[in-house]
């Protein structure tokens, strides 16, 4: 680790400062001070602080309630800028990086191997755009567990112009995309170790990443580029087919756009027909407890649903054109051929699929259309469903190159003995759980099946869970803590404790297998009740998560099809791949 560091101060430009004595926290300042590429972070602006004052270097944060005591370093790191490195005329890198340090033994720190410190760092991701370095407390949850902790604001502040990723010239900016996809993250982890070897006056035994939603995406992007730095990953509900999502979250809007005409289908009317369809096809994974085990077997229909129909809910029932939205939005993402160009949120997974687009900023849905037309003002809202298939592939050529974390080519950390940890929601109702599984399925076909790949990277389904937490399943319990054990006595977990006060405790289970219940009276709210086995991993389920040809989307082929030529969501593979173009 230590010569690893040597390497990682050399490519940052920072100087290592070898000498074994501690510094303290305002030491640790005047030091940053002294570093080429470093300046004082400025938080973001807001209405209240329109011009906020530069943060200190270093500041010591008192003990606060279950908070313990820590120094905290924030600064901007900044070492290119201009055309030359992709960004605009004028424009520089900014990437802003908070460090938080269990205080050191000269600070007051005790307790663990240095102060109050435990040797390792713990390496946070963040969510949406990011944009901010967190709340006061965001390096609690790592610093409180003796954890030095490191957060990056992803090389951007909230709101700013300087995030916006087309040019005066029509042009992405490729320098503030790159930063937001992999150097912010980059310099992040660097840093943390870099200052923990200063702080500490030795060097950190263990690198962990910890991360959900763009979290997880930056996970799966370091294990990719810097896998062998870290020992290693907790990825959640990673966002890392950033194209596909944002293109599929648009789908339900201007599916019931298409065929409501009024845009009447309502976030209640589809939570109702939501209810309805895990009512119908709860007792598939052999208990009725409100939740769905594997969403891809139930085929609940929304015609069920259609006010006058017996067993329809007496409020919100649908009309047979709203019937028609939410059956082709649990569907998910179809070209003109009938192919799957991306995944749905799925039965039972409550997705905010109102009247109104999902916009979600210059980063979000209607962003990727930005990005892809390299124009602001562009507005899909008024083009036919039609055009879906090419709007998305416009949006893999242009944008997804540089933005999506795609390649299973994981050998960075495999070779360097780190464990992967990736989970997802079942309900999840922002980042479809199913291109979880594709990703997991590619890196399985990579390495030789899923018993060779769960040596090293396990991922883990949990059932009626929402977007990285919440929802009617049993919460995942401890995950980060059950990475670090898997990497530190080198015992694969076979199961993960998930629990909740309704349904009690259960298994989440390496994928492709799944909790079952042992039956026979047992008490299903009892962890024993439960065994991990099975294989939802069937011929069936993985050629209907087989996806348009990337980049082709318009087309008639789909990825890796071979093996589902017969299969009725093959419909189509027979015919020449001819796009669109």
């Amino acid at each position: 680790m230590q010569r690893a560091l040597l390497v990682l101060c050399a490519i940052a430009g920072i100087a290592p400062a070898i000498a074994s004595a501690e510094m303290s926290c305002a030491a640790l300042g005047s030091y940053l001070a002294t570093q080429p590429h470093i300046s004082q972070y400025v938080p973001p602006p807001t209405p209240e602080v329109p011009s906020p004052a530069p943060v200190p270097f270093t500041t010591p944060v008192a003990a606060s309630g279950t908070n313990a005591a820590r120094c905290e370093a924030n600064f901007i790191y900044s070492a290119k800028g201009g055309p030359a490195d992709g960004y605009a005329v004028g424009q520089n890198q900014r990437i802003g990086i908070r460090v938080g340090f269990p205080l050191n033994g000269l600070d007051g720190g005790a307790g663990g191997v240095q102060g109050a410190w435990n040797g390792k760092v713990r390496n946070i991701g963040g969510g949406g755009l990011q944009g901010t370095l967190g709340n006061a407390n965001s390096m609690a949850p790592a610093t409180n567990t003796g954890y030095v902790g490191s957060i990056t604001d992803t090389g951007h502040p909230t709101g700013s112009p300087s995030f916006a990723v087309i040019q005066d010239t029509h042009e992405l900016n490729y320098g503030t995309l790159d930063d937001f996809l992999v150097e912010s993250i980059h310099q992040q982890y660097k840093w943390a170790l870099a200052l923990t070897k200063v702080y500490y006056g030795t060097a950190a035994t263990r690198n962990y990443w910890d991360g959900c939603s763009t979290g997880g995406r930056e996970g799966l992007s370091l294990a990719l580029n810097f896998g062998q730095d870290f020992d290693g990953f907790l990825t959640g509900a990673p966002a890392n087919f950033h194209t596909r999502l944002q293109v599929a979250t648009v789908w339900p809007f201007w599916v019931q756009k298409e065929l409501t005409g009024t845009a009447t289908l309502t976030g209640p009317k589809m939570n109702a027909a939501n209810a309805s369809a895990v009512a119908a096809c709860d007792a598939q994974d052999g208990v009725t407890d409100g939740i769905l085990g594997d969403p891809r077997a139930c085929t609940y229909d929304a015609t069920n649903n259609i006010c006058g129909q017996p067993g329809a809910p007496a409020t919100n029932c649908l009309t047979p054109q709203e019937a028609e939205a939410v059956n082709r939005i649990w569907d998910g993402p179809r070209n003109d051929h009938g192919l799957r160009i991306w995944f749905p949120f799925g039965r039972g997974a409550n997705a905010g699929v109102t009247n109104s687009p999902p916009f979600g900023g210059p980063g979000g849905s209607l962003g990727i259309f930005w990005w892809s037309h390299r124009d602001l003002n562009f507005d899909f809202t008024s083009e036919p469903l039609s055009l879906f298939d090419d709007e998305t592939k416009l949006a893999t050529r242009v944008v997804a190159p540089y933005s999506d974390i795609m390649s299973t080519d994981l050998h960075r950390a495999k070779k360097g003995g780190a464990k992967i940890l990736m989970w997802h929601g079942g309900a999840d109702q922002l980042i479809p759980w199913r291109q979880s599984a594709h990703y997991y399925r590619e890196a399985a076909e990579r390495y030789d099946g899923f018993k060779s790949l769960q040596s090293w990277f396990r991922f883990y389904l949990a059932p009626g869970v929402a977007h990285c937490s919440g929802g009617a399943g049993p919460q995942p319990q401890a995950l980060f803590d059950t990475m670090v054990s898997w990497v530190e006595t080198g015992t694969a977990p076979d199961s993960i404790l998930s629990q909740n006060a309704t349904l009690g405790a259960r298994p989440m289970c390496p994928y492709p297998q799944t909790a079952i219940y042992n039956g026979n009276g047992a008490d299903p709210k009892l962890f024993a009740s439960w065994h991990c086995g099975g294989n939802i991993e069937t011929r069936a389920n993985a050629c209907m998560d087989r996806v348009a040809r990337f980049q082709h989307e318009t087309g008639r082929h789909l990825e890796d099809a071979d093996d589902c030529k017969n299969d009725d969501d093959r419909g189509h593979d027979h015919h020449d791949d001819r796009d669109r173009d």
